[in-house]
């Protein structure tokens, strides 16, 4: 199996902390999908079993992708979010209303929007403009995704034999995935950059 050697030792556990941090960053990188596949291949003996390993570096990576966004709103502030927030999905409304969310709910927004997908990274931002204590951002957003990653992570361990036959599938069209995965990828960031 393909995904099976690309998820194998020491070459998987970097491709499941790289993965994580550009899912931590806002790219399309869905953490539903990675961290499933971390208890999956544990269950196989791909990974170190039980997956602490695997779990706490797609955990720390996600953290990273999280400092990134947080010290980027940090220091180059609101009027570069406003000209290319418009390529991670952010434009001046959803700014704002993120904006004015995070100052009603500081540390339990920032803890909560780490269960909502397609929010998980985007909380960084507004945390970051408010210049919220770093280490008070750092604790609620391991604790957030720790225990995201580790619900996902169980899942994929516990229905192995459901995800067996999902990976057999996404194997048998691997190359054909990542081209059409290419594709959406470069066709996204041309409209973005198209409608500048």
């Amino acid at each position: 199996m393909m995904l099976g050697y690309v998820f194998k030792g020491l070459y998987g556990y970097a491709l499941v902390f790289a993965l994580m941090v550009l899912e931590g960053v806002s790219l399309p990188v869905p953490s539903e999908v990675v961290m499933p596949l971390v208890g999956y291949y544990a269950s196989l003996g791909g990974f170190i079993d039980p997956p602490v390993l695997g779990l706490l570096l797609g955990t720390l990576g996600s953290l990273v992708g999280s400092l990134i966004d947080y010290y980027t709103a940090y220091y180059l502030g609101t009027p570069f979010l406003l000209r290319y927030g418009r390529l991670f999905g952010l434009d001046k409304n959803r700014l704002g209303s993120l904006s004015r969310w995070f100052s009603k709910y500081g540390a339990a927004a920032v803890f909560g929007f780490r269960f909502l997908p397609g929010f998980r990274a985007l909380i960084s931002f507004p945390a970051g403009l408010a210049g919220m204590r770093i280490v008070g951002f750092v604790v609620v957003t391991f604790l957030g995704h720790l225990i995201w990653d580790s619900i996902l992570v169980y899942i994929g361990y516990a229905f192995a034999t459901q995800w067996s036959i999902i990976i057999g599938l996404v194997d048998r069209y691997l190359y054909i995935i990542a081209v059409i995965a290419v594709i959406v990828i470069v066709i996204y960031i041309v409209m973005k950059l198209r409608m500048r």
